[in-house]
């Protein structure tokens, strides 16, 4: 095998293969050898056919299978020679692949650029500690026992009302006239928390009903509603009302904070600001990795792989385009969605790069300080990813066993913290103590879902799409 370099531009290399006539002739022959001890022919042992019946009748997929071991072998032996590292799979053009001559084909790299690594002492950040005031612990507390609804006999006989705990007996139910049994014998409704999927028309008519009355309801479906028994059908029912329990007064007590899973109130209480100070905790980081990320792609220029930015643009515009199409669907268009597409691309195509940039840096930071994740790390992520869909547990670490490519991506995130925390503890980082609110608005802008208000635009409208926050905070 013969291999030159026929040219080198920037991150592409393209080097030329010459494989001597002789060569695939051995390896073709090897390859019909191999075919002919496993196919089966009438009239013929298996190993016995004769070797001009296998080449006429299997000759080509022995070529074509040569050609494959030939052009591998090649690469591997480039990469090895002269040191290169991948950006993408390398580009392979046969020239000439006729019987009898010599193989000639090309095979064009592209390959990672070097990255130099700068200290990082010169870098400035300032990392913001919340001062978490006991009037917002209490809030919050006060706010999650509220929710602990607890309800009691009424303590005089009444009609009901909204917060009311409405026990019902289905009487009759039907569906275009005739019986119909989707409905448990004896329901439950908390008039005005929309939680019954006739919640509308139910709570209309249990407002004013009193205990032994007995309430009719009925509902017309839309055509595309989800269940089709009754999708595109008239429902009615008739209801006997059993008992009306009002809403009690619920008070932090041993017993409820028990109810939580915790010791007593001091202890509910304790992790009640324990888990306040986690998500501050967590939102200052986030700002802070976002304003390291910002100073290590200022700090580093250096030119990146076509196919990396490529592959990633691909990656952000179909996701955008699907967002986009979503949004069209539910009337939710923001700004971003009315620009031109010319517009668009041009700006994700900067993020493209700036992610692609970004993550060469930090590949190269683990790998000169041997920074790496280790197999526990990526088993706790498996089971975290696992536990989000408890019907599908074993399926899910079985896709994981079966796709390397999938522990890869789980496996990134994982990686990218660890390399940011090793940064973060060589740049110079100072502390400032700021308020709950103080921190809320330093982070508007900058961590995904808290968007400045001055653009108008509400967190959850910029949340939901993602397109802007996540793509550009990286």
């Amino acid at each position: 095998m013969k291999i030159s370099r026929t040219s080198a531009k920037g991150l592409k290399q393209e080097y030329s293969v010459v494989v001597p006539s002789a060569d695939m002739e051995t390896k073709i022959h090897e390859r019909l050898t191999i075919i002919g001890k496993k196919v089966k022919m009438p009239g013929f042992r298996p190993g016995m056919i004769p070797s001009t019946i296998l080449k006429q009748r299997y000759g080509a997929d022995a070529m074509q299978d040569a050609l494959e071991n030939v052009v591998n072998s090649a690469v591997k032996q480039i990469s090895k020679e002269n040191d290169i590292r991948q950006a993408a799979q390398p580009k392979v053009s046969v020239d000439t692949f006729d019987e009898g001559k010599d193989v000639e084909f090309k095979v064009e790299f592209e390959i990672l650029p070097s990255v130099d690594l700068k200290g990082f002492d010169k870098i400035k950040l300032e990392k913001l500690i919340v001062d978490l005031p006991e009037t917002e612990v209490k809030s919050k507390i006060d706010e999650i026992v509220s929710k602990h609804k607890k309800f009691q006999p009424l303590a005089k006989e009444r009609a009901a009302k909204e917060g009311d705990l409405v026990h019902l007996d289905v009487v009759t139910a039907t569906v275009d006239g005739k019986p119909f049994k989707g409905f448990d014998k004896h329901v439950h409704v908390i008039v005005g928390a929309d939680e019954h999927l006739l919640s509308g028309a139910l709570e209309a008519a249990l407002k004013g009903a009193k205990s032994g009355e007995t309430v009719d309801v009925s509902e017309k479906f839309a055509a595309d509603f989800g269940d089709k028994a009754i999708a595109g059908k008239d429902l009615k029912l008739s209801l006997d009302v059993t008992k009306i329990e009002e809403p009690a007064k619920v008070e932090l007590t041993d017993e409820l904070a028990k109810e939580f899973g915790c010791e007593d109130v001091t202890d509910f209480k304790k992790r009640v600001q324990e888990s306040m100070e986690g998500e501050y905790t967590n939102l200052s980081r986030m700002r802070l990795k976002r304003h390291l990320l910002d100073a290590l792609n200022t700090e580093y220029s250096f030119e990146l792989p076509e196919s990396m930015v490529e592959n990633e643009f691909n990656a952000i515009w179909a996701r955008l385009q699907e967002e986009l199409n979503q949004a069209k669907a539910q009337g939710t268009l923001d700004e971003d969605d009315n620009r031109s597409e010319d517009d668009l691309k041009k700006e994700y195509r900067e993020i493209s790069e700036r992610r692609v940039r970004l993550g060469l840096v930090i590949s190269e930071v683990a790998r000169e300080k041997k920074i790496k994740v280790e197999e526990q790390e990526i088993r706790q992520a498996i089971f975290q990813e696992a536990m989000r869909y408890p019907k599908q547990v074993k399926q899910v670490f079985e896709f994981f066993q079966k796709n390397p490519a999938a522990v890869d991506q789980i496996a990134a995130p994982i990686l990218e913290d660890k390399v940011v925390d090793f940064i973060l503890n060589e740049v110079k980082l100072s502390e400032k103590k700021v308020s709950p609110e103080g921190l809320i608005e330093a982070i508007r802008g900058v961590v995904p879902g808290f968007e400045d208000e001055s653009e108008g635009k509400t967190p959850a409208k910029k949340t939901s799409k993602g397109k802007s926050s996540k793509a550009k905070g990286e």
